[in-house]
């Protein structure tokens, strides 16, 4: 984990430590992030609460991914690379209280988004596997078992590091490190964490990506429509069709961006330093860090992002509220997300298909360009 390794790269006396331009360049990087994670992580939970068309099923669960993301972006970024990257000592600046509690909240984020994209998967995944039974389908109800579900899972999981992260004094310096010592073995306590956490944080949630999304990709491109007695019926089914084989390639990048931006860090952390302890007094090694853990802080801005880019309803929400923040901002009008948009959502009239990425519930497009907006 994170705190472990300072302590262990503290030792290295031929670590090269960053200069005075690359830590400028680091606080600098982290801060960007920071407020672009914040701000458009915030933008998607107010888009999501204020447009009652949005607050569907599966919105409810792109909500729980921006607030592990908010998390990230509010507990991770603006406190963690300090004792790595910025103090040659590598002390910790920040208080015991906050030591324990960052490190907890650092790893329940991450838990949490990652298992958030398996509930999510499963969520595509009985969308089509059950096309015909609306009762198997998610509800509003189910959703939110679902997120209360992952966020006890995710807080007992990065319990243990709320144990064992303490704030240490060495030679007048105070470190935060974590400390196994409720256990008699505390290598082996500190090695079967690790690999519960790569497990279960990555290994285990990526294997359910890739299985549900291949499942959902191969029924979509070689099943055919059912026959059923309703010809709106069978449209709605032919439709819902080409939205998902429309989203393919979309699932494919997000699992793949997940899987791109978290491995190197959790990896490093959990399996590398382990290995091959040595590496720790590799001279490279903090710009080696700096690397894995910049691209897994990245990842916290990469939804809001995909948001803004590929779905036009969130699209509008986004430049409606950034319009009210900076005005050099411009916003004529709401098209997509009118005052009508915003009535009770009503059930089996809607054709809520988008894998991960939002789209509302509404009723069934009437004209050609509610079409082309529906699926940019």
């Amino acid at each position: 984990m994170d705190n472990t390794t300072a302590t262990l790269l503290s030792e290295g006396e031929n670590v090269f430590r960053l200069p005075l331009s690359l830590k400028i360049l680091c606080i600098s990087f982290y801060s960007l992030l920071c407020i672009f994670s914040v701000y458009g992580n915030l933008l998607v939970i107010m888009v999501i609460i204020y447009f009652r068309r949005l607050r569907t099923a599966t919105n409810i669960l792109i909500l729980n991914l921006a607030i592990a993301d908010l998390l990230i972006g509010i507990f991770c970024m603006p406190f963690s690379y300090w004792q790595i990257l910025i103090f040659d000592d590598q002390r910790w600046i920040f208080g015991s209280a906050l030591c324990s509690v960052l490190s907890f909240f650092q790893g329940a984020a991450v838990f949490l988004s990652s298992w958030t994209l398996v509930v999510i998967s499963f969520d595509r995944w009985m969308a089509i596997t059950f096309v015909l039974a609306p009762s198997m389908r998610l509800t509003r109800r189910r959703a939110t078992y679902m997120v209360i579900t992952t966020w006890i899972f995710s807080l007992t999981m990065a319990l243990p590091l709320f144990l064992v992260t303490q704030q240490v004094t060495e030679e007048g310096v105070h470190r935060c490190v974590e400390k196994w010592n409720y256990f008699h073995d505390e290598e082996s306590a500190k090695k079967i964490y690790s690999y519960l956490v790569l497990a279960l944080q990555y290994s285990v949630p990526q294997t359910v990506l890739i299985i549900t999304y291949t499942y959902i990709g191969v029924k979509m491109w070689n099943s055919r429509v059912p026959g059923v007695g309703s010809a709106s019926t069978k449209k709605i089914i032919v439709e819902r069709h080409q939205s998902v084989k429309k989203l393919i390639p979309m699932v494919v990048l997000v699992s793949a961006l997940f899987a791109i931006c978290w491995l190197p860090l959790l990896l490093l952390f959990n399996i590398i330093l382990d290995v091959w302890p040595e590496l720790n007094y590799w001279n490279y090694i903090l710009y080696l860090w700096w690397f894995c853990h910049g691209l897994a802080m990245l990842h916290s801005i990469v939804n809001p992002l995909i948001y803004f880019l590929r779905n036009a309803r969130f699209r509008e929400g986004f430049l409606f509220f950034s319009s009210r923040i900076m005005p050099f901002i411009k916003f004529d009008e709401l098209r997509l997300l009118t005052d009508n948009s915003r009535r009770p959502y009503q059930r089996g009239k809607g054709l809520k298909m988008m894998a991960y990425v939002p789209i509302a519930s509404s009723s069934p497009p009437k004209t050609k360009t509610t079409m082309i907006t529906q699926h940019r």
